[in-house]
């Protein structure tokens, strides 16, 4: 048998329901998420890390600041792109329609229909394409 066998190192059995938030059975049991930084530590627990390693909360503390740092500029670099995303869209609208105009206004509006046609068909799938790949 190895030192593993389940044997000689039982399963430890689920947590009791009052543990996982009261019994009502409203609470479900969260488990902590896969990240980076741990939650922060309960009270009592804060105690005992700060008598281990003084330094500790203000280093978790840190990290906990630097992750909310970038996720703030993650956010204002996705509305920087949208933004930019509007202003490209709204930039070859207004080149179309400046060379329809030039066209009819030189009297090769039928030279320019397959330009202007293709062109905005050709915008239309790029934004559809990229606000489904958003979602």
């Amino acid at each position: 048998m190895s030192e593993y066998d389940s044997s000689t190192h039982p399963v430890p059995p689920p947590p009791p329901a009052a543990a996982l938030g009261g019994g009502d059975g409203q609470a479900a049991f969260m488990p902590a998420s896969p990240g980076l930084v741990p939650p922060f530590p309960d009270a009592d627990e804060a105690v005992k890390w700060n008598g281990i390693e003084a330094d500790h909360l203000a280093w978790r503390r840190q990290l906990v600041e630097r992750r909310l740092r970038q996720e703030r500029l993650d956010q204002w670099m996705g509305y920087g792109f949208r933004l930019l995303e509007c202003l490209i869209v709204i930039g070859f609208g207004l080149a179309f329609i400046w060379l329809g105009v030039y066209a009819v206004d030189h009297e090769a509006s039928l030279q320019a229909v397959p330009l202007i046609g293709g062109g905005v068909a050709g915008l239309a799938g790029a934004v559809l394409a990229v606000r489904n790949k958003r979602g």
